[in-house]
């Protein structure tokens, strides 16, 4: 690689991931966890570099609520240590044209102008547990779950 081409966006998320595992600030970086969808409600939930974190859920034809909660360094060290442990921006469901009604769950990292961006059939978080275990960390730092 030459040495002014730019680095792949896997590249930069995971040395941005890296410097948060240690409680370094990265930069402007914005990890999204989202199932949430029109008819069946989910939750959505974003975690910044600094620590904060805004989890919005909603029930079936219900309201949205939004929970707010701002993480201690040693929590978002441990967010960034789940996504390295995951490689959270290596995409492991093969690409393919959505099913009917399928809903899909996705995590989006955002970080110096690098983004990748990796989904589930949400029917299958249980079985393949990844970005389940993302949604529950997620759940479990907001103060909806138990661990």
């Amino acid at each position: 690689m030459a040495a002014d081409a730019p680095a792949a966006p896997h590249t930069e998320v995971e040395a941005a991931l890296r410097a948060l595992a240690i409680g370094r600030a990265p930069g402007p970086l914005a990890i999204t966890y989202s199932d949430l969808h029109g008819l069946w409600g989910g939750i959505s939930a974003t975690l910044t570099e600094d620590g904060a974190l805004t989890l919005t859920s909603r029930e079936p034809g219900g309201p949205e609520v939004v929970h707010r909660r701002q993480l201690h360094r040693a929590e978002v060290a441990a967010v960034a240590r789940l996504l390295l442990r995951q490689e959270a921006w290596a995409q492991r469901v093969p690409e393919r044209p959505p099913v009917p009604d399928e809903s899909r769950s996705t995590l989006t990292i955002r970080c110096a102008g690098a983004a990748v961006s990796i989904w589930e059939p949400h029917r299958d978080l249980a079985r393949l547990g990844r970005l389940r275990r993302v949604r529950d960390c997620f759940l479990i730092f907001a103060g909806l779950q138990h661990q």
